[in-house]
């Protein structure tokens, strides 16, 4: 006997991955025709997802921190150098913080 399945809300489905409430709708569109067709229904402008259509989306969500590169990569790298007894901190700088010029960050240098 098969058992029978439970639908529900991609708000719902979301909530049940512990995610925002638009996270599943927003994974469908930015993966279309990805998800199996028979763990997704359709009514009118309501569109359920099975249960073990959250299970698939689970298994092929990027794990936490995949796309997110170590600390050293993004921040400020420093460089001490002694030179006749002088300690200069050189400032390599790999990336920028959001909003901030090239301008700004040579008045900082």
């Amino acid at each position: 006997m098969t058992k029978k399945q439970e639908w529900f809300s991609l708000a719902q489905a979301s909530l049940k991955l512990e995610r925002g409430s638009t996270y599943v709708s927003v994974w469908l569109r930015r993966h279309p025709n990805e998800l199996p067709s028979e763990m997704l229904m359709e009514t009118g402008k309501v569109k359920l997802i099975s249960e073990d259509g959250i299970e698939w989306i689970k298994k092929h969500i990027k794990k936490e921190g995949v796309l997110v590169s170590s600390r050293v990569a993004n921040g400020d790298q420093h460089l001490e150098v002694t030179i006749l007894g002088v300690t200069l901190l050189i400032i390599h700088f790999t990336g920028r913080v959001r909003g901030t010029s090239r301008e700004q960050l040579s008045r900082l240098i």
